[in-house]
């Protein structure tokens, strides 16, 4: 059951929605966890039934181990923690890189035991979120865990599939707190805004997009030569479909959450309003970026400054080991977390490559004590970001690296003669058609607040104030209760459930 489906929107949600507030309202205490349990339940049978057993498996085991943890001395905690923390990278291994591995070393995935394998909807994101909470727990940041919250936590049905991944210790005191009946109505309204902007952004643009840039990539996957016109346009309408479609999810997800009084941290905030590929990573897929700064940078890099530091190793060197190396393992690991791909693994060694560039920039500019950068530099940087973006989306986009190198080549002017284009698959609208579409999506982009800076006055995620403030739009307003807003706010939705009769595809990011 997808979020952007008549079953989802119609029935499924309205009807957890009411159904848990009726029961926060009639039963005291973690009645109302008994709902999101099974309405979760229900949805990921829904969408995975055939991985349901291996999740379940995965929360006993992850929430036994918490307690091995806690109920053990300090050795014997690390040696718990150790051993849980592996098990989930071993599962996550297998199931998304043992295929990759075997036609790597000249076997096949289809012979014997591993002709089978097949991605668990939503492995990575539950994984992530185990894992995390087993070092918590390790580190004394939790107690023991009350089994409804924790199942209500992992099983989630707004962030089971795609996140974002969301920290036990962020989950549990929203949902152990008692709901305030007098905030049900702000919080199904807030709820409800998200879901419509989420659900118009992708399948009235981002889906609209993907009439034009699926069949380009699939023409390309032919062999069928491009110019360095469309395979610029391609790939640039490819950013923006995809920029719609994960903001559109993060906003439905968000706004699902917010019908139950949860909030969810920040997904996704305007990252193509940003100057530098730093930022660029602060923004898109943010609580990604932000667990493996939190358990793979972080712990990598603490140990290595100490290293430098003993040994005095001076400037530069001590930057190379205690922020260089841990930064290009971290951008390598997000490449690579999209699946058993060259394509994607080349996708992590570039994305890797302009942080470590980057963050040497960064440090020369620190150490010459420049001022703060103007507008033009400002726009150098954003234009600089987003051509590196576009070049990396290649691989992460083509289906093989042959593919990826025919189009790098033609970008630059060095690929095959190319035949007249073939714009898509809407009848008198091809080329046109797609500027218009592109122009549109990008003034809604620069020009006017996103969706978290639209609700600024009502709170829309956790550790909001943080946030609050930056990637000032230049059309900058937010929602009040009105007419005008509820019209503008109706026709979104109207259209939203009008273009899913044409036949709405899934999300991107699910399944990775």
């Amino acid at each position: 059951m997808a979020f952007n489906s008549y079953g989802f929107l119609l029935a499924f949600l309205p009807l957890t929605v009411a159904l848990y507030w009726g029961v926060a309202r009639l039963i005291p205490g973690r009645g109302r966890l008994f709902v999101l349990i099974l309405a979760s339940l229900f949805f990921y049978i829904l969408a995975a039934r055939a991985a349901l057993l291996l999740l379940t498996v995965s929360m006993l085991f992850n929430f036994l181990v918490s307690r091995l943890i806690l109920g053990a001395g300090p050795r014997l905690a690390r040696m718990w923690l150790f051993g849980g923390v592996a098990g989930n990278i071993a599962l996550l291994l297998y199931f998304k890189y043992m295929g990759f591995f075997l036609a790597n070393v000249g076997l096949s995935a289809q012979q014997g035991s591993f002709s089978g394998i097949i991605l668990p909807l939503g492995i990575s994101f539950y994984s992530f979120q185990q894992i995390a909470f087993l070092v918590d727990t390790g580190r004394g940041r939790l107690g023991a865990a009350h089994p409804l919250t924790y199942a209500a936590s992992i099983l989630f049905f707004p962030t089971i599939l795609s996140g974002p991944i969301t920290y036990y210790r962020e989950f549990a005191p929203q949902a152990e707190e008692a709901p305030e009946r007098r905030s049900m109505g702000m919080h199904v309204s807030v709820g409800l805004i998200f879901v419509a902007i989420g659900l118009f952004k992708k399948v009235v643009i981002g889906d609209s997009l993907a009439l034009w840039v699926d069949p380009l990539f699939a023409a390309s996957a032919q062999g069928k030569a491009v110019s360095p016109l469309v395979a610029w346009t391609m790939v640039s309408a490819y950013l923006l479909q995809l920029y719609f479609d994960f903001s559109g999810y993060s906003d439905m997800a968000a706004g699902c959450a917010r019908m139950f009084g949860l909030r969810l941290p920040l997904n996704f905030f305007s990252p193509l309003r940003v100057t530098s590929i730093i930022d660029w990573w602060r923004r898109w897929h943010m609580s990604l970026g932000r667990f493996v700064g939190d358990y793979i940078f972080t712990p990598l890099a603490l140990p290595l400054t100490r290293f430098a530091m003993r040994r005095r190793l001076g400037r530069w060197p001590t930057h190379i080991l205690a922020v260089l190396v841990p930064t290009f393992v971290s951008m390598f690991v997000i490449g690579a977390w999209h699946g058993g791909n060259w394509t994607f693994i080349v996708f992590g060694l570039l994305h890797a490559t302009y942080m470590v560039v980057a963050e040497s920039w960064r440090l020369a500019r620190r150490k010459k004590g420049r001022k703060p950068a103007g507008a033009a530099a400002r726009l150098g940087g954003n234009l600089a970001t987003l051509l590196a973006v576009l070049v990396a989306l290649i691989p992460f986009r083509s289906a093989d690296m042959t593919t990826s190198v025919a189009l790098w080549r033609a970008m630059v002017g060095m690929g095959a003669q190319a035949g007249e284009p073939h714009w898509g698959a809407l009848p008198g609208l091809g080329g046109a058609g797609l500027a218009v579409m592109m122009a549109s999506a990008a003034a809604i982009i620069f020009l006017l607040p996103n969706s978290a800076q639209f609700l600024d006055r009502y709170a829309p995620s956790l550790d909001w104030r943080s946030w609050k403030g930056k990637a000032r739009p230049l059309l900058a307003f937010t929602f009040s209760p009105g007419i005008g807003w509820g019209l503008a706010l109706g026709v979104m939705a109207f259209l939203g459930l009008a273009f899913i009769a044409r036949g709405a595809g899934g999300f991107l990011y699910v399944g990775y």
